[in-house]
């Protein structure tokens, strides 16, 4: 069975994607949020907790972090593409494979070549799979149409895996409709275990932004009690890499 910890690495990009940066100041303090202190808070409690994850980056959030993106890497963490800068995939048309390439480029030049890519809107097109199989990666995490991972070959994807994630064990899905922060982890846990007792696979999401994330000091410890709670179902964390490796060898042998 396995556990997926995964972080959407975002700020301001979801903002500065619709609007001039210039515009945002006084408007976007829960993106800024995440490079002031959310990011590295989210990084001191996977320290003290012993625990690695998969960190999904946009290009532009990198380049904009980029002593805290050498951290994630310092620190034995996984690092994922999550696009250049929030555009919507669907849209992007024939500019979608320079955007990906981009992306992909400056990630490697940072040091942390990526194998997996998640989207940054949760949209792909057609053409998407295919550009990531040419650039060599191993799977895509961006899809939520199964609960556990699957093969892309049918969608131009030959040799690589989805791991599928779930709105249910995203923090951003519970923070947004304002619940209450008892109600979100009560809502993970349950979505957790029951993924758990179903598949033998769970992906849990975070972010460290202040307003759908669990950056600020009250809500960090639930990541370390629905870790606990995972443990008492038998699954230690996992990063993506490793899980890809290993769903790879199940599916061939099916």
């Amino acid at each position: 069975m396995t556990l997926l910890l995964t972080v959407n690495v975002h700020g301001i990009g979801p903002e500065a994607a619709t609007m001039p940066e210039a515009e945002l100041f006084g408007r976007d303090a829960h993106g800024r949020y995440t490079y002031r202190i959310g990011l590295a808070r989210v990084l001191d409690a996977l320290r003290d907790y012993g625990l690695n994850a998969t960190f999904f980056w946009p290009s532009s959030e990198a380049q904009r972090m980029p002593a805290l993106f050498e951290r994630c890497l310092k620190e034995g963490h996984e690092i994922a593409s999550n696009g250049r800068a929030f555009e919507d995939h669907a849209k992007l048309g024939a500019e979608e494979n320079a955007v990906i390439e981009e992306a992909h480029e400056i990630l490697t030049r940072l040091g942390g070549a990526p194998i997996g890519f998640r989207s940054p809107t949760g949209t792909l097109s057609e053409r998407s799979i295919p550009i990531l199989q040419r650039l060599g990666y191993r799977y895509d995490s961006s899809f939520l149409d199964d609960d556990a991972p699957y093969a892309l070959a049918h969608h131009g994807g030959a040799g690589m895996v989805e791991l599928p994630i779930s709105e249910g064990l995203t923090d951003a899905t519970h923070f947004r409709r304002r619940v209450t922060q008892d109600r979100a982890e009560a809502l993970l846990a349950e979505e957790l275990v029951a993924l758990l007792g179903v598949e033998g696979y769970a992906c849990l999401t975070v972010h460290p932004r202040a307003d759908i994330g669990i950056g600020r000091a009250a809500r960090l410890p639930m990541l370390e009690r629905l870790v606990k709670l995972a443990a008492m179902q038998g699954v230690e964390p996992g990063l993506c890499r490793d899980e890809v490796a290993r769903a790879s060898r199940d599916l061939a042998a099916q």
